[in-house]
């Protein structure tokens, strides 16, 4: 695939070989047992299936030596779909390897990006496969990349998406591109099309994920002190090049040249300083949103990685972000107040799932008030 919008910098062939496979699985292992967490394996690329009998030796090795340490193993990989087969699917189910498909909606949209290294649109192949991918896993959740390139598309391609019968969908904008003044107004126009639509499945007792919507609603309900989306960089989430060095995040990687900073290696551990730079940046105030009414946990600037992506510093979010904010909270903002007012259950059972039970014990106690029953 070349995908214009990837972060991945210069396509080139390497592959991770089976001894820094085993040594990632290793180190990840010792790490996540003294830290007390999971070893999660999460499989990135480029296209990770591309190097698929190294991904499953690791796989098969990684559940042996973490069973042995006493630590749970999670599988994760985010994939094009291009190169799955049904015996892929059969390994996955066996060993509870779940993936995220990058799938940018309806053919128009994902054809103006998604394309192969002849320059052909990607979604034909794709397409035949979605039904085998959600028998597979229900609960699959498609990625999707907006740019100024395919905006226009944007709520056709995520209706195309629910009507194939997608329920969870993430939506990702390209801030590393520059978008003009009519773009934005056209993400505007297309995101109030999206939620409207969203509105109406909602409505039609649909329970579906948008994270455009939902994450501002989950943030909104638990408050500043528990946002439900964190950025981790360099302390629970770490990459890991096919080398075997060390980054703080997958955008980081590129082309994992000699002399690019990194967090070390995992032949030869972290590099404690860098580490704690790492850490201390990503945990500083972001610039320069400063008081921005915005700034509490209602803007999507937490992810350093894509900051860094945009503007080389982690701390400064691209100004596109900005853009993009100031469009979608409000809309988030409109339907999350009409779907609490509604007091729609699919919206209430999603946010506050405790509160239809005491709405209803309310309800009954009023009830029998009304009948003159001891409250």
């Amino acid at each position: 695939m070349r995908c214009p919008y990837c972060f991945t910098g210069k396509k080139f062939d390497r592959e991770m070989t089976i001894e820094t496979a085993k040594k990632t699985a290793d180190f990840i292992i010792e790490y996540a047992k003294e830290h007390g967490q999971r070893a999660v394996f999460s499989f990135f690329g480029g296209e990770p299936m591309m190097a698929w009998p190294v991904m499953k030796e690791l796989v098969l090795y990684a559940e042996q030596a973490a069973k042995a340490a006493g630590v749970v193993a999670l599988f994760r990989m985010n994939t094009n779909g291009m190169l799955i087969k049904e015996d892929h699917l059969a390994f996955f189910e066996e060993h509870d390897l779940i993936f995220i498909l990058s799938i940018d909606g309806h053919e128009e949209m994902h054809d103006s990006e998604r394309v192969t290294e002849g320059g052909v649109g990607s979604h034909a192949v794709l397409a035949k496969k979605l039904p085998m991918f959600l028998e597979h896993n229900p609960g699959l959740m498609a990625s999707v990349v907006i740019t100024p390139h395919n905006v226009r598309h944007t709520a056709k391609g995520i209706a195309y998406l629910w009507d194939q019968g997608f329920r969870f969908q993430i939506i990702k904008p390209d801030v590393t591109q520059a978008w003009t003044r009519e773009a934005i107004a056209e993400l505007d126009r297309q995101y109030t099309a999206v939620a409207e639509d969203y509105l109406t499945r909602t409505r039609a007792g649909h329970e579906l994920y948008l994270n455009l919507l939902d994450d501002k609603w989950i943030n909104h309900a638990k408050g500043a002190e528990g946002l439900s989306i964190r950025c981790d960089v360099g302390s629970s989430q770490i990459s890991i090049s096919p080398a075997g060095n060390l980054y703080p995040c997958v955008r980081w990687v590129k082309e994992d040249e000699e002399g690019v900073p990194n967090l070390g290696n995992v032949f030869t551990g972290f590099n404690p300083e860098r580490l704690a730079e790492i850490r201390a940046a990503s945990g500083a105030p972001k610039q320069p949103c400063g008081d921005c009414s915005y700034n509490d946990g209602t803007c999507a600037n937490e992810c350093a990685c894509e900051h860094y992506s945009a503007t080389g510093r982690i701390d400064t979010p691209a100004p596109a972000l900005c853009e993009h904010e100031q469009v979608i909270v409000p809309i988030a903002t409109r339907v999350g107040n009409t779907l609490w007012r509604e007091r729609n259950p699919v919206f209430m059972q999603k946010l506050y799932p405790t509160l239809p039970k005491l709405i209803q014990i309310r309800t009954d106690r009023n009830d029998h008030a009304d009948d003159g029953a001891n409250p």
